[in-house]
């Protein structure tokens, strides 16, 4: 990798600095004596107090990571959660996440991801810091990128921060960090070589950003009823430390009906922007996990992405639910190229497990039908 400038270490050192207050949580309620708890910064910070009913709260919930893929080999990892304790049940639990998994064909992924909720959830803390050694495949640009691709290999180490304030009952305004530094290999004599493409080499890429909006969810992992509105932009710019100078932007609307007890109807829209020295991996594509489910990561990117979904959800039995769902998204140049006839679909039904059914955080499973294949996505929360 390349050396890192002082200036992108005082990045990291403000990353790694905001962890200090996470890494002070206790390992159970119950374990803990008062005095300590209530000194735990995390813990007067969300406004949990001694004598709550914390001790009665699920604290930890954990998941094994056993998969397959061509692309893989064997995937064997797990997925720990952590959810700090509230003062009442209607309450966002502050909550960190540690995932790490590895492949037989030597690809490792590992990341922490705090979500810190105080003073009464008037703010939030959203960061996450991770490592990632991975083989992908690059299709080119374009909604119609054809079927062949070369492989190439990336090693990243990165982390990203968002600090955000509610404004009155549901106006949200915050601030945006993104920092990486990347190493990747690619096939002698390809596309990524030949077509001289932005990112296929060695870069470290730094950004501030803004966000903005309305959000009136009765929770973020799996909402009942409410709405979002937000706008996000990032510039990545050499004067925070990045080596390409580019902005990404993304304007977010979901709406949720409750129709019924636990049965919910969710619809979302989503544009993506990006203009710039953009690299390759930046650009806006349909990530296959959180939109158009079931397609490979980065199979279709361009300037441009415009994306719909739908989903119904509703109770099964016990900790269990389901939902089916119906998708849209297509890439392009400019917002001329975007045509009705260009979206890509994907269609199908999923199963839900609550880890932790007070926080309605759940374990998903979906299958979907996906440029004309069949794609399953295993994960956690919901898409939208």
């Amino acid at each position: 990798m390349k050396k890192i400038t002082i200036i992108k270490a005082i990045t990291i050192a403000i990353f790694v600095a905001g962890y200090t207050v996470v890494s002070a949580a206790p390992l159970s309620a119950d374990q803990t004596p008062p005095q300590a708890r209530a000194a735990n910064p995390v813990e007067a910070l969300t406004g949990t107090q001694p004598g709550t009913q914390a001790g009665k709260q699920q604290r930890w919930a954990v998941f094994p990571i056993i998969a397959s893929s061509p692309e893989t080999g064997l995937q064997l990892g797990a997925m720990l959660f952590h959810f700090f304790p509230v003062q009442a049940p209607a309450q966002q639990a502050s909550m960190v996440d540690i995932k790490a998994f590895a492949t037989t064909e030597e690809q490792y992924q590992v990341s922490l991801s705090p979500n810190i909720f105080f003073h009464n959830n008037r703010f939030r803390l959203n960061t996450a810091v991770y490592y990632a050694s991975w083989t992908a495949n690059y299709y080119g640009l374009g909604n119609d990128a054809p079927d062949e691709s070369e492989e190439y290999q990336s090693k990243s180490l990165g982390a990203t921060l968002t600090l955000e304030m509610k404004l009155a009952e549901s106006f949200i305004v915050g601030l945006l960090g993104s920092f990486s530094t990347e190493d990747i290999s690619t096939e002698a004599g390809g596309r990524l070589q030949t077509d001289n493409v932005i990112g296929a080499t060695d870069a470290d890429y730094a950004g501030v950003g803004i966000r903005v909006g309305y959000d009136s969810r009765d929770n973020i992992n799996a909402p009942h009823a409410g709405g979002l509105a937000a706008y996000e932009s990032t510039w990545f710019t050499p004067d925070v430390g990045s080596d390409q100078d580019f902005t990404l932007q993304t304007l977010d609307l979901r709406y949720y009906n409750l129709i019924s007890r636990d049965r919910v109807l969710a619809l979302s829209a989503q544009l993506k922007n990006s203009h710039g020295q953009v690299p390759f991996r930046f650009l806006p594509s349909p990530d296959g996990t959180l939109l158009l489910r079931g397609i490979e990561n980065g199979r279709y990117r361009d300037n441009l992405l415009l994306g719909f979904q739908s989903e119904y959800r509703f109770p099964v039995r016990g900790k269990f639910s389901g939902t089916v769902f119906a998708e849209m998204a297509q890439v392009a140049n400019e917002y001329r190229d975007l045509k009705a006839s260009s979206f890509k679909t994907s269609v199908g039904a999923g199963i839900r497990y609550a880890l932790n059914a007070a926080q309605r955080f759940n374990l998903r499973a979906d299958i979907a039908w996906v440029d004309d294949g069949l794609g399953v996505i295993i994960f956690v929360r919901e898409a939208f």
